[in-house]
This record gives structure tokens, C-alpha cells and sequence, in this order.
């Protein structure tokens, strides 16, 4: 008897709920866009190094490792090793973040470039591991993905992304990399009795979409930018049992959760920049200490040869940067292991979780014209809805 799946209902969704699903997506999407064009370039590098942390982080728990986020910032100081590696895992947690960093150092977006090659000269991830098999493995994933992305899309488009989303499920439950993979089943004796005992199925690299998905956002017209769309593609959207509505409905609110995400991390490097202009607003322009800060607020704290690797600066001048950082009450200094971290330290309440400026958000006039548009569809969305 086949399994019973939650959206395996008798009849599709209704087209409003696929349509108000979608419609909400879309603003998100537009939205994000929008307070992408306004940012500073000090916004830029914080929104970057933060994106990155995310990336990998999404990356890491759809590939399968629960204790991504718990090892995370040991793993990348060279502190502990790596995330556990599970019958879930196709490949270890060290070619997945080689592969997601290889990939964006090479972003057409530069400051996600140059964000993602700082942290790949920082990384102590398996420093001491030497090339396997596997991590040509997950450089195959990235490549079979952007090609799927690309067979997805089209030029003639609408700047909407839902018919290429809708291509790309299609392209994705039909190949072998990525299609869902069938639960193993094992036969236990207990006593006198054969019990079918169901294992979980393995993940296949859904992460390596995720990151290249914002080809097809781009290629339609729906983003400028080409970002990575941590946790965007799901497994569940690629099970045979769903229909195609519901599908899409799944679908668009992933993207629409990835772009909310998105958006946070805009509103938080807004925060962090206003910050830092604050407290070392006096420092030259060519100093160091600004960029250093930059990746520990946004990545993860940073031992003084990682400072060294990443930024040029020498064992002398990672003491003076901490000294300067620790002065502005920005981070301090923690002993792990008997290796000294600079750690960002956390500001005050008011300063960080104050609400974000509408007028800072959305400082062009255009982009204030085009969120009353969108303020206009929720109105009319609601209308449809049958509520007030």
C-alpha cells in the first residue's frame, strides 16, 4: 500500500491559493530587490559575509548534518572537527563548504566574490585534510545544477519566476542526482518475528540548487542580482504524490521564506553598518580594522592567523586591530583551546534590535513608489480573500 503524503489530497489547490501564494512571493521578491539596490558599500560587505554564513549553514542541514550550527564556528577556527557524517550524507561536510565557496568566489556580484574568497582564505576547514573523491562530487552537483537552472529558464518571460520554478521541478524529479531517493527498508529478527523497519532516505544535493537558483530570478527579470537562495528547493517539492497546484504552492512559499530571510539580513547589515560608522567612524579609510569586523560580525569570530591569511595583516597588527575593536566595545577576547578568538561582542539591545527605518530601508524615490504599488496588491489580495 502506498505511503500517505500530507498534499496528497483528492483535488488540487484552488488557482486563489495558488495565485495569493505567488502574488506574496512576488512582493517578496520585488522588495528584496529593491533594498539590494540601496545599500552602501560597507551594507554590501556585511549583507555578503552574512549571506555566506547562511548559505553554508542551509547547506550544511539540507545535506543531512544536524550539528552544523553547534560545530560551526570551532570547525571554521580550527578548533573541532567537523560536522558528524551520517548514512544521510552523501559527502563530507568539508566538500560541501569547499564547493559552495569555490563556486562563489567566482559570483558575477562582486562584493559576494570578494566576500566568499575572505572567508576561504580565513577557513580553517580541514586545513590538514588533503582532495578526496567526494568533494569532486559536490563540485559535480553545483555544475549539474546550474545547468538544470539554465534548461529552466526563459528569455521571453514575464518577470515572474513561477513557470521556470515549475520547469526546474520538473527537470529535478527527473534526474537521477537529485530525484528523491526511496526509503531503505531492513528486516530485524525479534524472537520468532520478522519486523520491516524504514530508515530514513539520503539526501540528495539539493543545496547546490539552492545555490544556484538566482540564475533563473535574473534570467527572468524578477532580480538583478543572482543570489544564492538558501533552503529555497525542497525535497518535498519533487515527491510524485503532490499535485502540480500544490507543488507550486509549496515552491513559491520557500522562495518567499528564502527572500524574507534575505531580507533580515539586509535589515541587519543596515543595523551593523550604522554601527560601526558610529564607533569607528574616526578610524582612516585604509584601515583594517573595519573589514575585520565586518567578517566577525556577520561570519564568525576569527583567531589572529586567520586575521593574517584573509587580510594581509601582521602578528603585530592583528594585536593592535583587537585593541581597537575591544577599545569601541565592539568584540573581545576569548581563549578556545588554548588559541585566543576575537569575538564580536554583542551591542547594546537598543542599538541592534531597534526597528529598521522605513526611510533607510527605502531611501530612492522609485523604491517608495514601487512599495506603495505592492502595499496596493496586499490590499487587493485581502479584498479577494474576504477579508476587510
Amino acid at each position: 500500500m502506498e505511503r500517505f503524503h500530507p498534499l496528497a489530497a483528492d483535488t488540487d489547490a484552488p488557482p486563489e491559493a495558488l495565485g495569493q501564494a505567488q502574488a506574496e512571493c512576488a512582493l517578496a521578491l520585488g522588495r528584496l530587490d529593491g533594498l539590494l539596490t540601496g545599500l552602501t558599500d560597507t551594507e554590501k560587505r556585511l549583507f555578503c559575509v552574512g549571506l555566506l554564513r547562511e548559505v553554508l549553514l542551509s547547506a550544511l542541514a539540507q545535506a543531512g548534518f544536524a550539528d552544523a550550527e553547534h560545530r560551526f564556528n570551532a570547525w571554521f577556527a580550527g578548533l573541532d572537527r567537523g560536522p558528524q557524517e551520517t548514512p544521510l550524507t552523501a559527502c563530507s561536510a568539508y566538500a560541501v563548504v569547499r564547493a559552495l565557496l569555490g563556486e562563489l568566489s567566482h559570483h558575477p556580484w562582486e562584493p559576494l566574490a570578494d566576500a566568499a574568497q575572505t572567508i576561504a582564505l580565513a577557513a580553517r576547514f580541514g586545513a590538514d585534510r588533503p582532495m578526496q573523491a567526494e568533494d569532486a562530487l559536490a563540485e559535480e552537483a553545483i555544475g549539474r545544477a546550474i545547468t538544470l537552472v539554465k534548461q529552466a529558464g526563459a528569455d521571453d518571460e514575464i518577470p515572474l519566476p513561477f513557470a521556470g520554478l515549475a520547469r526546474l521541478h520538473a527537470l529535478l524529479h527527473a534526474d537521477p542526482l537529485f530525484a528523491p531517493l526511496e526509503r531503505a527498508v531492513q528486516i530485524r529478527s525479534l524472537g520468532n518475528r520478522a519486523v520491516a523497519i524504514e530508515q530514513a532516505a539520503p539526501r540528495t544535493p539539493l543545496w547546490a540548487v539552492d545555490a544556484s537558483l538566482g540564475r533563473l530570478l535574473a534570467a527572468c527579470g524578477a532580480w538583478q542580482l543572482a543570489l544564492p537562495c538558501p533552503g529555497a528547493v525542497t525535497a518535498e517539492t519533487l515527491q510524485p504524490q503532490i499535485w502540480p497546484g500544490e507543488r507550486a504552492i509549496v515552491s513559491a512559499r520557500t522562495l518567499h521564506a528564502s527572500a524574507t530571510r534575505l531580507a533580515e539580513l539586509v535589515a541587519k547589515a543596515r543595523r551593523r553598518a550604522a554601527l560601526m560608522r558610529e564607533q569607528l567612524g574616526h578610524l582612516r579609510s585604509s584601515a583594517r580594522a573595519p573589514q575585520v569586523w565586518i567578517l566577525l560580525a556577520g561570519f564568525a569570530p576569527l583567531g589572529l592567523d586567520q586575521m593574517t591569511s584573509a587580510f594581509g595583516i601582521s602578528r603585530r597588527g592583528t594585536y593592535a586591530i583587537g585593541d581597537a575593536l575591544v577599545t569601541a566595545g565592539l568584540a573581545r577576547r576569548a581563549s578556545i583551546k588554548g588559541k585566543v578568538l576575537l569575538v564580536a561582542e554583542a551591542p547594546r539591545r537598543d542599538r541592534l534590535s531597534a526597528p529598521l527605518d522605513h526611510a533607510l530601508a527605502l531611501p530612492h524615490p522609485a523604491l517608495t513608489e514601487f512599495d506603495a504599488a505592492m502595499g496596493e496588491i496586499d490590499r487587493l489580495l485581502a479584498g479577494s480573500s474576504g477579508h476587510p
